[in-house]
């Protein structure tokens, strides 16, 4: 597909604009350091699975955006159903793994994405948009350059995972990420056990370390109600086409422009 990238303008020079700047700045630098995890052909197996049966409107054929393509498992498995794929992510490494997997990528914001408006057909963006400094703004642009659909996964509110992250929140102010570096091997195996139950994979010590990284020493993480995502929906012509539970910390909503072809 011709990928239509939008120049970079200026943004606001206020404190929002530093604050956000400065939280995007401390993001890139943790999953830098911390990439997402990688589980190879059989992951990008299983996300097919889930994209052909539960995202009826990725139709063979349609251009898709993944935002925040993190391993690029996501774009591969997009680009195996015969999707015109191309993705975006924050950080270089994002970019360098997606591109070994052959799919086009660059290196952009989630709040300023470097695409021209409706230049894609659907926007996918999972487990990416609640790590943003303004989660309802990266909704936003995804929008933007959407023309028919956009497909989030977000963290929800009120959930054990929600209550989990409130919870380390004074482990966060006084134990650097850098800690999990030299965390003995005995203290993962529990740890190892729960990531086999929300992956389905069973990692290695260093994936394994790259999974509590994001969970609990993310810079960002926000949480959301489906009231909410559908009032930040409303705003910018999208509808609540359905909503899928992932139990215990997220909700999948799928998004439909009210104007869609």
């Amino acid at each position: 597909m011709t990928h239509e990238l939008k120049a970079e303008t200026d943004q606001s020079d206020g404190p929002r604009a530093m604050s956000q700047w400065l939280l995007t700045q401390r993001t890139r630098a943790h999953y830098e350091q911390f990439p997402f995890i990688q589980g190879g052909a059989l992951r990008i197996q299983a996300w097919a699975r889930r994209l052909q049966t539960n995202l009826p409107e990725l139709i063979p054929g349609t251009a898709v955006l993944d935002v925040g393509c993190g391993s690029g498992e996501v774009a591969a498995a997009c680009r195996s159903l015969s999707l015109e794929v191309c993705a975006v992510d924050l950080t270089a490494v994002a970019v360098t793994a997606t591109h070994a997997l052959n799919v086009p990528v660059c290196q952009g914001d989630a709040l300023h994405l470097p695409f021209l408006d409706h230049s894609v057909d659907h926007v996918v963006a999972i487990g990416v948009l609640h790590h943003t400094p303004d989660c309802a703004q990266a909704l936003s642009e995804a929008a933007r350059v959407s023309r028919c659909t956009v497909i989030v996964l977000l963290y929800s509110k009120y959930t054990p995972y929600h209550l989990l992250y409130a919870l380390a929140h004074p482990l966060r102010r006084r134990v650097d990420v850098s800690w999990l570096e030299r965390v003995p091997k005995s203290m993962l195996l529990l740890a190892r056990l729960s990531a086999r139950m929300l992956t389905g994979q069973t990692l290695d010590d260093d994936q394994l370390r790259r999974v509590i990284a994001d969970q609990f020493w993310t810079p960002q993480a926000s949480f959301h109600t489906r009231r909410e995502v559908v009032r930040w929906a409303g705003t910018l012509g999208l509808r609540l086409v359905r909503r899928r539970r992932h139990l215990g910390y997220s909700g999948l909503y799928v998004l439909q422009h009210l104007d869609a072809p």
